[in-house]
């Protein structure tokens, strides 16, 4: 009787391994979307004092081995990356700044290291490729060297 009992246990957590373990190859999945990246214009641009802007003005190595040019004509201000056009760029924080032609937006971060990183959000245009095909518009961002 004792050995009837223990067979129907051992049978009974058997089944029961198995059971677990064929319900463990059905976990659902799921999908975890990135952080979109966007280029808005703010409703109301951030102003920014031309001595503010002198921290941020000058040229910024990206990690693609471009570079970004920040600069200010007058009350403008400008950005450009490697040798396309200028954008004319507003502040819409105290260290970020957007193009409003919506084609780039910019995070400066200052270290206290003296280091500075951040990001470069920019619209990459459609191209075409050895074979023929064109690739379409895209939005990509570049983190500054170090980031």
């Amino acid at each position: 009787m004792k050995t009837l009992l223990l067979s129907a246990i051992l049978a009974l957590a058997a089944s029961t391994t198995v059971a677990q373990s064929d319900t463990a190859g059905d976990i659902p999945r799921v999908d975890v979307p990135g952080r979109a990246l966007t280029i808005e214009v703010p409703a109301r641009p951030r102003y920014m004092m031309a001595d503010d802007f002198k921290q941020f003005a000058g040229e910024y190595d990206l990690s693609n081995g471009d570079t970004l040019a920040l600069r200010r004509a007058g009350g403008l201000m400008y950005a450009r990356i490697g040798k396309q056009d200028e954008h004319r760029i507003v502040a819409t924080g105290r260290n970020s700044f957007v193009a409003l032609d919506r084609q780039l937006k910019v995070r400066i971060d200052h270290h206290d290291d003296g280091t500075v990183g951040g990001e470069l959000v920019m619209v990459v245009p459609a191209h075409k490729l050895a074979d023929g095909s064109m690739t379409e518009e895209r939005i990509a961002s570049i983190a500054f060297p170090g980031q």
